[in-house]
């Protein structure tokens, strides 16, 4: 059987919905892509999640409902046996994933882990939003620093760290800047008024092709501490299979660094 873990992570969430055009509103994902993940779960276990008989909106099946209780439990089952051995043991490594914007809350995290928590190796990359989100739910993550939390599920844990303002640029109307992020959400109908679109996860060469040839998009600055008004804040959010205690001297430090 083909690996369809994050798959069924998605179908757990998207159960507590009435139907696929609601979950997609709290899973952070569109239709169209939840609606290829449901179909990937059928075809690969043989069964039917979706009743489509209806015309407009179709709903879960029972057995939709089964396989998402089903999935939860082994997964609720699995967390306790790692928090109970990762209690026990020091942890030696872990995976960060990062938006560029907040690098160096990550690297001043990497270097107290190095330096008062054991961790002796760090596995640390710099996605787009959407790589970051989907790295994370499927669990290929210990920590993310990020902007946006994941899909609207409510994560045990969750810092703030503070916030990052969105500078927006509008010195050349030929050109439109955009991240991948923005690229997906953005209403193609705006993107028509541009003669070029230049769209980018890095941004470094943002910020050079602003200040060589210029552009309409927006940048962000570097991530302060507090809390601001009208601007992003900017997360540091962990795997529920850490243990307390480096959840705790995670945040600790990077409060204090």
């Amino acid at each position: 059987m083909q690996q369809i873990y994050y798959e069924l992570s998605v179908l757990a969430k998207a159960v507590n919905f009435k139907n696929l055009s609601g979950a997609a509103l709290h899973v952070g994902l569109s239709q169209p892509q939840l609606s290829r993940i449901i179909a990937r779960i059928e075809d690969e276990l043989k069964i039917v999640l979706l009743d489509r008989s209806a015309k407009r909106k179709s709903g879960w099946t029972p057995v939709a409902f089964r396989l998402a209780h089903m999935f939860e439990k082994s997964i609720k089952r699995l967390e306790t046996e790692l928090q109970s051995l990762s209690q026990n043991q020091m942890v030696r490594e872990i995976h960060i994933g990062t938006l560029e914007g907040l690098s160096s809350f990550a690297m001043k995290t990497c270097k107290h882990c190095f330096d008062h928590i054991g961790v002796t190796k760090i596995f640390i990359e710099i996605y787009d939003l959407n790589e970051l989100e989907a790295h994370f739910l499927s669990g290929n993550l210990d920590l993310i620093f990020t902007s946006k939390s994941p899909g609207k599920q409510k994560f045990k844990y969750f810092h703030e760290l503070g916030f990052q303002i969105l500078e927006k640029i509008q010195s050349n109307k030929n050109y439109a800047l955009l991240s991948n992020f923005e690229y997906g959400r953005s209403n193609k109908k705006d993107l028509d008024d541009f003669k070029h679109v230049l769209v980018t996860n890095s941004l470094t060469i943002r910020k050079e092709w602003f200040d060589d040839y210029g552009g309409t998009g927006f940048m962000p600055t570097e991530a302060k501490r507090g809390k601001a008004k009208e601007h992003e804040p900017v997360y540091m959010i962990g795997s529920e299979i850490l243990s307390p205690n480096l959840w705790q001297q995670v945040t600790t430090a990077v409060d204090k660094a």
